[in-house]
């Protein structure tokens, strides 16, 4: 035996890393090769990190998660997380259980012992998943006679089912509800093969709740695309059932064959898409938001890096943004406390977010925030050098480094960026600049630019203008968040700069247009309502000034439509912090039917609801506000090369009754 075991071990040494592991199942932990117990979907020397211990003939505890009451080990129908022979204890007990189990429920349904010897044993590889793969069962045929016996168990009555495999009962407790439920059927996984007989009778589905179909061009790509479910949208809602049809029913779990194999294979989660929306739950989850998932990924930090991550003590840890400066996050977190989200950061970055790889940078503050912090580094690699870059020191944009890395230290580091490195923006960058930032800092102690102020919101700030006493001009999503509801804003800040106002007032009400929707329309396909109306508890207007709303002539539309109209704009954006920043002599280069205009003034977060100034007879005159800028599916769409803004003929008569 010795012998034959060294021999063994010589020839697997001898082969070359590639050919040892060169089968398409390699590396899941699972042993494959048929001659050391496993299915055989490997041939002999091609799945050789996976069946090492078991080709040595070792069974023991050496798994990280050994001794955690679950069986880990894939061959026993475990999560995968262990190496075959690497969760010993956990799996015999489990497997004792189960077996019990069996035992106890086929002679409750009056099995006799042939009955259960011709259900054999659970030794295929879907073995526990909830659906018969026995065909000798009325199941998928996956599985080898004999080798998924609780799975079908359920498919047997008595003895006599042997011969008539669809027999069943409605022991499941979504049982004759007018909807299928077996797996096996096309049923979404509710009820074990079996267990629904009445519903499944006649083999098929009943449709969704609400009904659907799968008429969308991306419907059957097993990812779900409707938005109402966390899709990305792009189908409507109804028309992508079969995709959505896990998510629809709240439900995450193992189902998917490739199911823990420590590869996500859903789509959603930036994977191959072999799993269904929702079926690969495990193996996704390692990327995943919960204090599971978060837990496991900290775990598998190297020990001495994972002692300087500290802990999430931070008040704003779990955000998704990493504020600990020492792994290249802000300075809002002590060092040491905001480990979770700089975890990724302090690996050097990785491609795990569910969003990643798709053309798009999605990390905070240089993204759409929808991942982690140095969890799309492929997508943000382009931009990653403005991570935590600003422009709020009170000389930034007069063309003169003041950061101590270049410049004589009178700005803080990161605050000063166009001045210390440059203008040019890439085009991936969240805030759109149009290949270049050039705005500037304006006197916010003089009109026009002291009208503008920071609007304070319930949670974040807008900019809006007073053209009133105590009137102030705004964007609708600054005061709701679906059209319904009104988020009343706490209070306005007039002529903010270096630190300085010229008055503040606190906020009575907000009324937007009735109209408004937090969904993107095509170009003119009815983008003009996003504006609102803020009344103050004092008249602000009187001390600092306010605008006047020039409505658009026809003058200016078919001056748009030629050659565009120069316009001023100036907002508090997000990387400017307290201090007004303008682009002086932008231009608004299209106008639509729908009261929206597109223009190419650089703006960014923050900048919402701020003001577009015309000179109209030697008075600047209010003809848009800021509203959005999109993320177009192809660079041929108008949104590609423009901001939107929804302009004066939207609000200028509500304007003049609100006075």
């Amino acid at each position: 035996m010795l012998r034959s075991c060294l021999a063994l071990l010589l020839l697997v040494t001898a082969l070359p890393a590639a050919a040892q592991n060169s089968c398409d199942f390699a590396n899941d932990n699972e042993c494959d090769e048929a001659r050391f117990g496993g299915q055989g979907y490997c041939e002999d020397n091609t799945d050789s990190n996976d069946c090492a211990l078991v080709a040595k003939g070792i069974a023991d505890n050496s798994c990280e998660f050994a001794f955690d009451g679950e069986c880990d080990e894939y061959r026993f129908g475990g999560t995968g997380a262990c190496l075959d022979g690497s969760d010993t204890l956990d799996c015999s007990e489990w497997v004792t259980m189960r077996e019990a189990d069996f035992m106890t429920r086929a002679q409750a349904l009056g099995l006799d012992t042939s009955a259960i010897q011709r259900l054999g044993d659970n030794t295929c590889r879907w073995n526990n998943d909830g659906e018969c793969d026995d065909a000798n069962y009325g199941g998928t045929g996956l599985c080898d006679s004999g080798t998924d016996a609780t799975d079908c168990l359920m498919n047997v009555q008595s003895s006599a089912a042997l011969t008539s495999p669809n027999a069943g009962d409605d022991s499941c407790a979504f049982a004759q509800d007018g909807a299928c439920d077996e797996a096996q059927y096309g049923g979404q996984g509710f009820c074990a093969d079996g267990t629904d007989t009445t519903d499944c009778s006649a083999q098929t589905v009943a449709a969704p709740a609400g009904g659907g179909d799968d008429s969308c061009e991306y419907a059957n790509d097993n990812e779900c695309d409707e938005a109402r479910y966390g899709g990305g949208g792009y189908c409507a809602d109804g028309t992508d059932t079969a995709d959505c049809r896990q998510l629809a029913a709240g439900r995450d779990d193992d189902s998917c064959d490739f199911a823990n194999d420590n590869e996500c294979d859903e789509l959603r989660y930036g994977g191959g898409g072999a799993c269904l929306d929702g079926t690969d739950a495990t193996d996704c989850d390692a990327f995943g938001t919960s204090p599971e998932a978060l837990a496991r990924l900290l775990a598998l930090v190297p020990d001495t890096l994972r002692a300087s991550l500290g802990d999430d003590s931070c008040q704003y840890s779990n955000d998704g943004e990493c504020d600990d400066v020492a792994f290249g996050g802000t300075v809002f977190c002590e060092t040491g406390t905001d480990a979770s989200d700089c975890r990724a950061m302090a690996l050097g970055g990785e491609d795990s977010c569910r969003w990643a790889n798709d053309g798009e940078c999605d990390e905070p503050g240089i993204g759409t925030d929808n991942c982690t912090s140095g969890t799309d580094v492929t997508d943000c690699a382009p931009v990653a050098y403005l991570r935590n870059r600003t422009d709020t020191c009170n000389t930034a944009f007069d063309g003169v480094c003041n950061e101590a890395s270049g410049g004589d230290g009178t700005c803080e580091a990161f605050s000063d960026t166009a001045d210390c490195l440059g203008r040019s923006r890439p085009a991936g960058l969240e805030n759109h600049f149009f290949g270049r930032d050039d705005r500037l800092l304006v006197n916010a102690t003089q009109m026009p630019w002291s009208a503008i102020g920071s609007l304070e919101l319930q949670d974040g700030t807008c900019t809006g203008t007073l053209v009133g006493p105590s009137l102030v001009l705004t964007a609708a999503h600054c005061v709701t968040d679906t059209g319904d509801e009104t988020l009343t804003p706490v209070s306005f800040t007039a002529g903010l700069s270096l630190g300085r106002s010229m008055g503040e007032a606190k906020v009575l009400g907000a009324v937007f247009d009735p109209n408004y929707t937090p969904d993107a329309q095509p170009a003119g396909g009815g983008n003009g309502y996003d504006w609102a109306l803020v009344v103050l508890d004092r008249p602000l207007g009187d001390d600092v000034g306010f605008l006047d709303v020039h409505e658009l002539t026809a003058a200016n539309l078919s001056q748009i439509g030629r050659a565009g109209l120069i316009v001023n704009q100036a907002g508090y954006s997000w990387d400017t912090g307290d201090n007004l920043s303008g682009n002086v002599g932008c231009r608004v280069i299209e106008a639509y039917d729908d009261n929206s205009i597109l223009h190419e003034c650089d703006t960014a977060q923050g900048d919402s609801g701020s003001p577009f100034l015309l000179n109209v007879d030697g008075a600047w005159k209010i003809i848009a506000v800021d509203s959005t800028f999109f993320n177009p599916d192809d660079d041929k769409t108008p949104f590609a090369q423009a901001n939107l803004a929804v302009d004066s003929r939207a609000f200028a008569a509500a304007v003049e009754q609100q006075r």
